[in-house]
């Protein structure tokens, strides 16, 4: 059984879809005449195909499947998008916009029968995604492989990675962010610091606090990182590079690379600059011992409105009691 997705505001289109989906697949699509309706739908549905019409009230085909794409679930769901528009321009901003094919009505039973078993027979591992391009493995498998080559070059920086994912995942929750934003701390944390694999190790292994000649260097990470993830298109890649580049941005502006301040820089950087330092502080480094956890907790509060968003120290200062369950023994 294949289960198919159909986005159209006209019921007339959606019952003479629904009846050739069914007949050349065998099971009846699920039907929504409401987008908003359908992209609540999606966060717990996955379908092999989802069907999307441009013209539609309030939220037209682009935005819907820009919004689909935004979850990560969705990532690499094939989305086909029909239209009766005959602007030429229409269907290379919906391949941007993530549509896997766009097709202009009218359209034969014939044709959208093929493009049917085209796309909603295919499987998983080698589906056609953004701009018909075959992607034989995802985003998290990707994100995934990269931490693995961090644990291959150092052990220490891809288990301190897993110890600030784990912190930053239960910021999120504390903070009541999106499913989607939670998937993306959860995956797309462990390559945060991927860039300090540029940094010489004996620079990253000084046993005392790093002269200011190799300041520089160390701080060159965050634009190393970026590079590394960088140029993607698709949501998990999009915000690990975003991560990897502003989690030592500061709050009142004073942190690199590029100086933001404020709500400038983005959530899921600000809510792993916390996660960061606090693994480091309870972590034993080569120039001091780690601190106590509560020496650490004291030291967050008092960067709140400095160093850190005050709404994501206020969320820290909640998990006090569970931090201990993110500190591993080396």
């Amino acid at each position: 059984m294949y289960r198919v997705v159909i986005v159209d505001d006209d019921e007339a289109t959606l019952k003479l879809y629904s009846a050739v989906i069914k007949r050349v697949l065998g099971e009846a699509p699920i039907a929504y005449a409401d987008p908003r309706a359908a992209l609540d739908a999606l966060e717990d549905l996955r379908p092999a195909l989802v069907i999307v019409d441009y013209f539609m009230p309030e939220i037209d085909g682009l935005a819907f499947t820009q919004a689909m794409r935004d979850l990560p679930m969705h990532a690499f769901t094939p989305i086909l998008m029909l239209t009766a528009n005959s602007d030429r321009s229409l269907g290379p901003r919906a391949l941007r916009a993530g549509a896997t094919a766009y097709i202009e009505k009218p359209i034969t039973l014939k044709e959208f029968s093929a493009h049917l078993r085209r796309f909603a027979l295919v499987q998983p591992q080698s589906r056609v995604t953004y701009g018909e391009i075959v992607m034989p493995t995802d985003e998290r498998d990707t994100i995934e492989r990269l931490h693995r080559t961090m644990r291959s070059c150092s052990r220490e920086l891809a288990d301190h990675a897993e110890q600030v994912r784990d912190v930053a995942v239960a910021l999120g929750e504390q903070m009541r962010l999106s499913s989607g934003d939670i998937e993306a701390l959860r995956t797309a944390a462990l390559v945060y610091d991927i860039g300090m694999l540029s940094v010489p190790e004996r620079v990253r292994m000084m046993p005392s606090a790093l002269p200011l000649r190799w300041r520089s260097i160390v701080n060159s990470h965050v634009d190393a990182g970026a590079a590394i993830l960088g140029g993607g298109t698709r949501p998990l890649l999009r915000e690990a590079e975003s991560i990897a580049r502003f989690h030592h941005e500061r709050w009142d502006g004073s942190g690199y690379p590029d100086g933001l301040m404020g709500v400038d820089i983005p959530l899921l950087a600000r809510i792993v600059a916390v996660a960061d330092t606090y693994v480091a502080l309870v972590s034993e480094r080569p120039h001091r011992i780690e601190f106590s956890e509560v020496h650490a907790i004291a030291q967050i509060r008092g960067e709140s409105g400095k160093a850190f968003d005050p709404d994501v120290v206020d969320a820290f200062t909640r998990l006090e009691g569970r931090l201990g369950e993110f500190r591993r023994s080396a």
